[in-house]
Parts: C-alpha cells; structure tokens; sequence
C-alpha cells in the first residue's frame, strides 16, 4: 500500500465514508507494518500514533455510539506536507506566470456550501415519485408484484417475482448536489452521479437488457450471457455481457466516455464500433459523434464514486464544472483562464470552502463565492 491509498483509506476512516472491506484493508496493513512486504514510510507520520488512533476508531464502532470529536485529516496532512511534499492534493502547471497576482478576499473559510448527499427522486410507470433523500430502509413500494425496497440510505434494490411478461419502465434521477445507488431486477449495480438519471424497465423480460443513462453513472454488470447487456446514451450503446465501467455523458460535457475496468465492451453508433479491453477508454466527440480510443487514468475515472475528486492535468474549466454538479453552485469567470491546469486529489465530502482553499495554495487562481454564486479569480 503506496503512502497516498494509505492516507485515503485513513481519511475516509476519519470523516465515515469508510466501507467494511476498506476497514479490513487498513486494519490488515496497521496490523502487519513490521512485515518486510508492508514497510512504514516516514511520510505517513508518526508510526504509534497513527496506529492506535485507527485501531481506537475501529473499537469504537463496535462500542454503544457515543458524542466523540474526531479530529479531521487536514492538520495531519498539512503536517505531513510541510516535511514530505505529500500533499493529498494540487499541483500547479500553468505558462507564462512568473509574479503571483494579488490575493482575492479572504471570503472563503466563514462560507458554509456543504457537499451533496445520498438524494435522489424515483419516478415509476404510473407518474408518481418517491424522494429517496428522506425514505427510511424498509418496503417503498410495491406495485402490480413488483417490490421497491431501501436496503440502506443510498441503496435501493428492485424485485420482480410476478412472471408477468409486460414491461414497465421506471426511472432514477439524482439533482444537483446527489448520488445514489441502485441493484436492478437482476443484480446489476449502478451508481449515479449527481445530476444524472437512469430509465430502466423493472424486469428484463425479453432477450436482451437495455437501460438509457444521462449524465454519469457507473455500472457493476450482473453476468448473463443469454441477455446481452445494453446502455443507450446521446445516440450511442454499450453492449457487454458482464464486467465493470463508467459512463460519463453530462450534456454540458464536449465529450462523452466510456471507461473499461473490467471485462470487455462494445462501443457503437452510427460511425462505427469500438471494442474495449480493461483500463482503455472510449471518448465520442459530441459534435461528430466520432469513437476514438485511449488509455485511461482508472483512479480518476471513479474517484467520484470512491468519495473523491482526483484531477489529472485538468483545466479550471472542468473542475468547476464538478464541484458545481457536486455543490450545487453556480460559476462565473473573470479574467483569463488559460493555462490554469491542475492534478489531485481531494473528499467529496469535505466542505466548498476547504475545496477551493486548497486549490488557492497554488497561487495561480483564487475564488470568490457568495451565496451559491462563485467568481473564478486569476
């Protein structure tokens, strides 16, 4: 384990975000440090410290809840940073900017725009909604034999048992500021970004299983190879039989992608195909509507769904462009933007103020931000 997954599975201990198998990852590493093939490195801090403090956390949860203050991972970082240069977030490349300019106002630590949450609105066959925010685990609905059911805050799972052979069509829409996730009819998972939306019909019925997505959703593929598996965007499908990849297809977006992680896809519309092999990515240029290939960065890709946002070599531009998905903020610019590329990696859950504060550190941009109105200042 590499200081920086150290440092993330640690951070997601802290703020928890963690999942049962990250807890058993981390507690297997802190428990196997001495070992020649897991050796500490200086720049995860203090060795004793930082083991007792993961093994008090994970204690705790197994005692009765109780009121406790966890200190957060930014203090240890900065510390960490300021001797190592391990700074879990932002390197600067940008041209031509020899002398700083003038720091904005310092507006950014008293603003309060938290991060977005497990929200998202269930539109089934007849018309009617249910908000997913506010639903507590248990039976939603259940509907001509068909049941809707909360597993956990953020998970619903859909069950058809009817043998009824017509099709309804139900739909998943996440706002601005959400995420959700849902296990389909047949054990297909599939999270949703914010602002994106997944139509999908409660049983696959016929020979194939075909789904329409918009936005950003990422697809965990029930294997079954009697009924190819279809996701239909912008004009273009995906057709695999199982494995894992994401689907990035946001209309304020140029491009469309399509990441392969796992298994084997075919990408297609009415220019040509593409066939994916793990870790490579398809991109459509919206305009033309053109497949072209290239090797992706999988970290980033779904960094979103792992709670964080990872930037590799991404201009200002786009970045604002997820913070304002994730946030719920509306974005404006002054001056010039060119050249302002960034890489790293930050929680989603983290409040907009520590966000933007971090990329401040650069020196090569500053933000203003009022309200839900933020002013991108060289």
């Amino acid at each position: 384990m590499s200081p920086r997954e150290f440092f993330l599975l640690y951070e997601k201990l802290l703020s928890g975000t963690i999942t049962a198998e990250e807890k058993q990852q981390l507690l297997e590493y802190t428990d196997q440090m001495e070992a020649e093939e897991h050796p500490w490195q200086a720049e995860m801090g203090d060795k004793a410290d930082i083991e007792n403090e993961i093994h008090a956390l994970l204690e705790q949860e197994i005692r009765p809840k109780r009121k406790t203050k966890i200190r957060t991972l930014t203090a240890i970082l900065t510390a960490a940073a300021a001797v190592t240069g391990l700074v879990i977030f932002l390197s600067s490349i940008y041209k031509n900017n020899s002398t700083l300019p003038p720091a904005a106002p310092k507006t950014l630590a008293s603003n309060k725009v938290t991060p977005g949450s497990n929200k998202a609105i269930l539109t089934l066959a007849d018309g009617s909604t249910i908000t997913l925010d506010s639903a507590g685990a248990g039976s939603l609905t259940t509907k001509n034999g068909v049941t809707i059911r909360q597993v956990q805050n953020g998970l619903i799972e859909y069950n058809d048992r009817t043998g009824n052979n017509a099709t309804s069509w139900s739909t998943i829409s996440t706002p601005t500021g959400g995420q959700y996730q849902i296990v389909l009819e047949d054990g297909t998972k599939a999270w949703l970004n914010a602002t994106s939306s997944l139509r999908f019909p409660t049983t696959f019925r016929n020979n194939e299983r075909t789904v329409e997505i918009s936005g950003e959703v990422y697809f965990e593929i029930a294997k079954d190879e009697s009924k190819p598996f279809k996701v239909n965007f912008n004009g273009n499908t995906i057709t695999v039989l199982g494995t894992h990849f994401n689907v990035m297809a946001y209309k304020d977006e140029a491009k469309s992608k399509v990441t392969l992680l796992q298994g084997a896809v075919k990408v297609n519309n009415h220019t040509g195909e593409q066939l994916l092999k793990p870790g490579m990515q398809a991109q459509i240029t919206d305009s033309v509507s053109q497949i072209t290939t290239c090797k992706a960065n999988l970290e980033e890709v779904i960094a979103w769904k792992n709670g964080y946002f990872t930037f590799d070599h991404e201009n200002i531009q786009s970045i604002m462009r997820k913070l304002a998905r994730w946030y719920d903020v509306r974005v404006n610019y002054q001056g010039d933007m060119n050249g302002k590329i960034f890489s790293g990696t930050i929680s989603r859950f983290d409040n907009i103020s520590d966000v933007l504060s971090m990329i401040e550190l650069t020196g090569t941009i500053h933000f203003r931000i009022q309200g839900r109105e933020l002013t991108v200042l060289p």
